[in-house]
């Protein structure tokens, strides 16, 4: 395992962690009888953002790794990083984390999908989809999200004052860890960016926009509803993007374009935390 794939973990299980001591089982039980945040959240995930994507890159001509890319991401729901931007933006966050549960599962047919639909349109090259691995991937991704999670809904409900010197602490690691691997990113690759074509940026910035407008969805409720459903449909799970990309023809290119895609993610869904959260009262 090497150092970034520690920080990652370590980030998952700060931030969940953090969300954990602020959510409750009445409010994970509400969320269970309201559908719509998940007819919203799927339906975008499943079928707006990727189909959007494939539209897009044909329309502009981009193709071979930088559409593969785009599509990787585009297709790949319930980043472990969802619910805690979230939670910034003042949103609902026990639908925060339920979406981001059901959106990785739904990954693992969403993606293997798209993939097949795009290589029957754009044919790609892709070789076979590793199948096997990509499911333990979000399995093992599911255990980093449910026991922190655990554990901060236990300190709430049995030691509150102790919950909430655990989330001060998980919060400010979790918003290090993140701001560390974004800005990581963005230099270890700043001299790599300009080798994404410009099209493909348009394209990513079309897709990300589409996840962030499922904030004006209807049926969604106030503010904090539909900020959950906006980010955790904004982002991504690029541990499964970064995984089946080093498995495409080109396999650099493609991992290029999948944390393009990333940094433009982030820095989209930052800027979002600010108005979502003054409209929450």
């Amino acid at each position: 395992m090497n150092v970034t794939a520690v920080v990652l973990a370590g980030l998952l299980v700060a931030a969940m962690l953090a969300v954990g001591t602020t959510v409750d089982l009445a409010g994970l039980r509400r969320v269970l009888r309201q559908p719509a945040p998940v007819v919203v959240a799927v339906s975008a995930n499943a079928v707006v953002m990727p189909g959007l994507a494939l539209l897009l890159l044909g329309a502009v001509d981009v193709s071979g790794p930088a559409a593969i890319g785009v599509l990787l991401a585009a297709a790949a729901p319930g980043g472990g990083s969802g619910a805690l931007l979230a939670h910034h933006a003042r949103a609902d966050a026990a639908s925060a984390v339920s979406l981001q549960a059901v959106l990785a599962l739904a990954g693992l047919v969403i993606l293997p999908f798209w993939l097949t639909i795009a290589e029957a349109h754009l044919h790609l090259g892709l070789a076979a989809l590793p199948t096997g691995g990509a499911v333990l991937l979000v399995v093992g991704s599911l255990a980093g999200q449910v026991v922190p999670l655990a554990v901060g809904m236990w300190l709430r409900e049995r030691r509150p004052a102790l919950a909430a010197r655990v989330h001060a602490v998980a919060r400010r690691t979790a918003d290090v860890l993140l701001a560390g691997i974004v800005l990581w990113s963005l230099v270890a690759n700043l001299h790599r960016l300009g080798d994404v074509p410009p099209a493909a940026y348009a394209v990513i910035a079309v897709v990300v926009a589409a996840g962030l407008v499922t904030y004006a969805s209807p049926g969604l409720g106030g503010a904090a509803g539909r900020g959950a459903v906006a980010m955790t449909t904004t982002v991504r799970n690029l541990f499964l993007a970064l995984f089946v990309a080093a498995f495409a023809p080109d396999a650099a290119q493609v991992i290029l374009t999948v944390l393009a895609y990333g940094l433009v993610m982030y820095v989209a869904a930052v800027a979002a935390i600010a108005p979502m959260r003054r409209a929450v009262t």
